[in-house]
């Protein structure tokens, strides 16, 4: 017996390993999922205002030609550095301009001596400041004619009381220190000030508890699909020191665990240099490089999250109390709000130059068929009952000349008299007669600086009272007459009601899952697949940019024979690598623009044998995975995908796609019904599938 016992204690004791090792993914052959951002706190956090600029604004220089390592740095030696949109000796301490790097000092007023918010910056005596050097309150100090501190235009307040800034750019005060990172914690207490901490926020160190939100459930998702063969960690372009680290600091943390496959990904809803390369992919190659491991690291990145059924659909449930507030059978302006990125600016080498390639960026296309997916999807759900109107004399077109698309947080002068902001968009509509006018922004994943104060003061708009901030209520409602004052809805003078829609702080769910399908669809470049998906592969093929394909099933006996997708190629391989700020050719005709595909990829053709259930129609055809899962396109592709006559009983066939918000099938629209196949377009892969009402 004692034998038996022992013997079986010894099994159980070499099995356990076994199982162990059986169920955990070695890190070689995990992902490491590296999710970037700005990271700022709910509240005022001093050492991220201070550190704030020094990936995004500042960033790190090349020291000396040839310099390894210095990937994507802009500009010509030695005025070249990773990101430099701002003039260069405004960010670097150049000699001969030192003065544009520091001439004053922010300092409170406290006890009779002026002390920096930075512990580490001497305190400065008031006898010891030089006759004639001025010491300015900060609500009263200006750059380039304009209030840089200014009180809340609400109520007056002066959230900087205290606060003063000695010296002038004419009669300086130089104490040292950088006055670009200087000027940071008064900005930053300003902005609170007007935003408030959240009250559900239990730290006001922590992050927004909008982003805390929606990276719980992200993760929700993601641990649920993935399991151990991912690992998903969170890093910022700034630190929140004991909370959140730097972006390139995970990344070294994964390289030093042996990690080499790594997805970089941020929640932008546009596809963009700016933030894609600039901020995430660069910094986390260069640091990879410096350590020798960027050779052996496989990176693959997730760009954006808009144009997507999911996007789409949480922007009609963000929207739809905002429309449904006016009347059935109103007719409403609606304008789209993206960002913003300068056109046209100049792009230069030296102590003043900004040598940021604008021209070359692809945020204004992106963006631009992000909102042309939006608008059909707002049309089908809103259309029957109130007259939408996207364009300019409500004309039908998708041209962006006659859309009512608009850059929220450019000035006029930044958008080269070719994109439209906020503000003229309103007048524009004004003109035509519209007086109930909808402003969606569709590019931030929640309310912040940008949405609630930097749009609304560009453009002449009323900043959402801090109650209704603080209530969860980011949407303003106001009226004004026809040249943008302010009045009151039921005054005489009143030419339009305009109401400023919130972002999607209170729809944390609907951003995780628009996150989680980009991401699933970049993992599956990867070779990953979500747990729960039982997906057969039929046919996958490399794909180039530059030539396009075709991807078809021909196997006899499958279920998807004849599934099949079509991709053009690419119409300008040179665009916009060619584009200076001279030649640049602005996105206007969709049916034109400079690219096709984002990058080579193999192109998947799959059957999911356990599809999800269709609640609003029923199945008719197997349902076909394109994948990689939410690959994006800037060109229409154009997909066959079969299914069996006889159990459509007559009825009328459509294609649809599945939303993962909705947790149902949309119908989209049909090109041709040939032999048991249904074609259709899309410039978005996922699962498809045939069906009938």
């Amino acid at each position: 017996m004692k034998a038996n016992k022992l013997y079986l204690l010894l099994t159980i004791m070499l099995l356990v390993p076994c199982v162990s090792m059986a169920q955990s993914t070695p890190v070689k052959d995990k992902v490491a999922v590296l999710i970037t951002g700005w990271g700022m706190p709910a509240g005022y956090n001093f050492g991220y205002a201070w550190t704030s600029p020094d990936l995004a604004q500042v960033g790190d220089k090349t020291e000396y030609e040839g310099q390894p390592c210095k990937i994507g740095h802009v500009g010509e030696f030695p005025y070249q550095s990773h990101m430099n949109f701002i003039p260069w000796s405004i960010l670097f301490k150049t000699a001969g301009n030192e003065q544009f790097y520091d001439y004053y000092g922010v300092y409170k007023l406290e006890n009779g001596t002026y002390v920096s918010p930075n512990p580490d910056i001497p305190p400065v005596n008031p006898a010891d400041i030089p006759e004639g050097i001025p010491v300015t309150p900060l609500k009263d100090v200006t750059e380039s004619g304009v209030l840089k501190y200014p009180v809340d235009p609400r109520d007056g307040m002066d959230y900087v009381a205290g606060w003063y800034q000695i010296g002038t750019f004419q009669k300086p005060f130089p104490n040292g220190v950088h006055d670009f990172k200087e000027s940071m914690p008064g900005i930053y207490t300003r902005y609170y000030g007007i935003m408030g901490v959240p009250k559900e926020a239990v730290d006001p160190n922590d992050q927004h508890p909008a982003v805390l939100a929606q990276d719980a459930f992200l993760k929700k998702l993601m641990d649920a699909s993935f399991g151990d063969s991912i690992d998903m960690r969170f890093g910022a372009y700034s630190p929140i020191s004991g909370y959140t680290r730097r972006e390139d600091d995970v990344a070294e943390d994964f390289a030093k665990e042996g990690f080499t496959k790594m997805l970089i990904a941020r929640e932008t809803t546009d596809n963009n240099r700016y933030a894609n390369e600039f901020f995430s992919g660069n910094y986390v190659k260069e640091r990879l490089c410096e350590l020798g491991k960027l050779d052996s690291t496989q990176i693959q990145q997730t760009r954006q999250v808009g144009r997507t059924p999911e996007f789409n659909a949480m922007n009609i449930r963000n929207l739809k109390p905002f429309i449904e507030a006016f009347p059935e059978g109103s007719t409403i302006g609606i304008i789209y709000v993206t960002r913003g990125l300068p056109w046209g600016k100049d792009e230069t080498s030296g102590p003043f130059g900004t040598a940021h390639p604008w021209s070359k960026e692809i945020y204004h296309e992106n963006a631009y068929l992000n909102y042309l997916s939006l608008k059909k999807a707002l049309k089908t759900a809103f259309g029957s009952r109130y007259n939408l109107v996207f364009t300019r004399g409500g004309a039908e077109s998708d041209l962006r000349a006659d859309n009512f698309f608009s850059y929220a947080v450019n000035k006029t002068n930044e958008n080269g008299g070719v994109f439209i902001s906020v503000r003229e968009a309103i007048q524009a509509m004004k003109q035509d007669g519209i007086d109930k006018i909808v402003i969606a922004p569709g590019h931030w994943n929640y309310d912040n600086i940008d949405t609630i104060l930097t749009m609304k003061l560009n453009n002449g708009l009323p900043i959402t009272p801090k109650a209704d901030i603080l209530a969860n209520k980011f949407g303003c409602t106001h009226c004004e007459d026809a040249d943008g004052k302010v009045v009151a809805c039921d005054s005489p003078a009143k030419a339009a009601q305009i109401t400023a829609a919130s972002s999607f702080s209170n729809l944390p769910e609907e951003f995780a899952t628009a996150y989680y399908v980009v991401l699933r669809g970049t993992l599956e470049r990867f070779g990953l697949y979500p747990k729960d998906a039982r997906i057969s592969i039929a046919a996958q093929q490399p794909v180039t940019k530059l030539d396009g394909g075709t991807v078809a099933v021909t196997k006899f006996f499958s279920l998807i024979n004849k599934a099949k997708i079509e991709i053009p190629p690419d119409p300008y391989p040179d665009r916009p690598e060619s584009f200076t700020d001279k030649t640049a050719i602005p996105v206007n005709d969709p049916n034109d623009t400079n690219e096709c595909m984002w990058e080579d990829t193999n192109i998947i053709i799959g059957q999911q044998l356990n599809p999800p259930a269709m609640k609003t129609a029923r199945a008719v055809g197997p349902a076909v995975h394109f994948g990689p899962y939410r690959t994006f396109f800037n060109r229409d592709v154009t997909i066959t995908i079969p299914y069996r006559r006889l159990l459509a009983l007559g009825k009328t066939v459509k294609a649809y796609v599945y939303n993962h918000v909705t947790k149902d099938w949309d119908a989209l629209e049909t090109e041709k019904k040939v032999n048991g196949t249904i074609t259709f377009k899309t410039k978005v892969l996922g699962l498809f599938q045939a069906g009938v009402e």
